[in-house]
């Protein structure tokens, strides 16, 4: 193949002229053909630009908020059990939104995780509330998992943080609003905790210790969480220990909001279960307890007129239905001249049920 090369040949007509230009050599901008098309390029990168400026503004603009949590360093003071103060520097975590959107983490997932993540609902629960969560750390802060705090509440939690931090267990101190995500409430005091649930016990169990002296509370049909916290509560401050529960009932009593309302009450009682309630009451009776059945009814007795035994159960329903009951049993009303369509709240006819059981002690 021959290196040379050969000259192109260029035609040309008689009207025209074709000037040749040298590799290198600067075009004139005076030429108005060259004029024309430097400013179409100009105006065409121009166009392009804003069109990808605005596409990258709709792509923004239609993602989906995220959440981003942001860090800031508070100084704050926490009191010991010793009545020490000490100033210490905490970082308070607040989600905001963003608009950026956050990057998706990928990755393989474990075959397990489902089952860890069920199992982990299943044995853990959130308490919520100043008593019902500083209630829990006396009496068993082996079984917390995570805190959640205010600022405020920090500077009460110096004994608590000093635990946690010994044991290796995870806190945060987050604003008011995050601590509301959190808990998945509003009334969530300050404070949150992640637990391990309490084994429950059966009542078959419980009655295979005789006793001499006992009082038990039954709830039959309490569905409202609430009322639910109130009944736990009063046990508690009358020394009731045991409140019998059918198993299919017993997540009621582990709801964060009757935790809250029980106002630590839930730590000094011991949730009973049984598969029936009608076998539960059969198996009391035989322990030699007396069952009492609270009603609305009109022909029940006064609850006023009747004597209580050493071991008594009483049987607690929002409805006033007596349906459980057996002729031997007892069926009470609280009062006969009540004039109004409702009744009392359960959890204030059940203080007192018990308040007349603790008279009868002395």
């Amino acid at each position: 193949m021959s290196n040379k090369t050969k000259s192109p040949v260029f035609q040309q007509t008689p009207h025209k002229k074709f000037n040749e230009r040298i590799v290198g050599e600067k075009i004139e901008k005076n030429t108005p053909h060259f004029k024309n098309q430097t400013q179409e390029n100009h105006a065409k990168k121009k166009r392009d630009s804003l069109h990808s400026t605005h596409k990258l503004q709709t792509k923004m603009s239609s993602s989906r908020h995220t959440q981003k949590v942001e860090q800031r360093i508070s100084e704050t003071t926490l009191r010991t059990a010793n009545g020490i103060d000490g100033k210490v520097k905490v970082v308070v975590k607040s989600s905001v939104m963003s608009d950026k959107a956050t990057e998706k983490k990928t990755g393989p997932l474990s075959p397990r995780a489902p089952e860890k993540i069920k199992k982990n609902r299943s044995e853990e629960m959130k308490v919520y509330g100043e008593n019902a969560c500083f209630t829990l750390f006396i009496q068993r802060p082996e079984s917390i998992v995570r805190v959640w705090t205010t600022v405020e509440m920090a500077k009460k939690s110096g004994e608590l943080f000093s635990y946690l931090a010994a044991n290796k267990k995870v806190y945060h101190v987050v604003d008011n609003k995050e601590l509301t995500l959190v808990s998945g409430t509003e009334h969530h005091g300050g404070i949150c905790m992640l637990v391990k649930k309490v084994r429950p016990f059966t009542l078959s169990g419980y009655l295979d210790i005789p006793r001499k002296q006992d009082c038990l509370v039954m709830i039959d049909d309490v569905p409202n969480a609430h009322n639910i916290g109130g009944i736990v509560r009063t046990c508690a401050v009358f020394g009731v220990k045991g409140l019998i529960v059918e198993r299919q009932f017993a997540d009621n009593l582990n709801s964060s909001a009757a935790v809250r309302v029980a106002e630590g009450g839930m730590e000094y009682i011991r949730v009973l279960e049984t598969d029936y309630a009608d076998k539960a009451l059969k198996q009391l009776r035989q322990a030699g307890y007396q069952i009492v059945h609270l009603s609305t009814s009109k022909q029940a007795s006064t609850f006023n007129k009747i004597k209580l035994a050493h071991k008594v159960v009483f049987v607690v329903s929002e409805s006033g239905k007596t349906s459980l009951a057996e002729q031997e049993d007892e069926k009470v009303i609280l009062s006969l001249s009540n004039p109004l369509n409702a009744e009392l709240n359960i959890a204030v006819a059940t203080g007192i049920l018990l308040a007349k059981w603790d008279e009868s002690l002395n």
